[in-house]
């Protein structure tokens, strides 16, 4: 599981980004056309839309796996032999 989203830029080429910072507010440059794309959950547009859902879905995701870890019993560490 990896934590780069898939983003459409403008000039169609995709960029990666890390799901930790994709959050309504942010902003980043294209590498390929040095446009602006910033992420608002209020644009119509599905190129910005569906990355920010694909964050938040990444971020829930990693969330539960972290609290099921905490609660997983501790297995005892112990070598057998002593």
């Amino acid at each position: 599981m990896t934590d780069r989203i898939k983003i459409s830029s403008k000039c169609r080429k995709n960029v990666h980004e890390r799901a930790q910072r994709l959050k309504p507010g942010y902003q980043t440059q294209c590498p390929h056309c040095m446009k602006l794309i910033t992420f608002d959950s209020d644009f119509e547009d599905p190129d910005i839309r569906r990355p920010l859902k694909a964050a938040r879905d990444f971020r829930t995701r990693a969330e539960e796996a972290l609290a099921l870890a905490r609660m997983a019993p501790q297995e005892q560490r112990r070598d057998p032999a002593y």
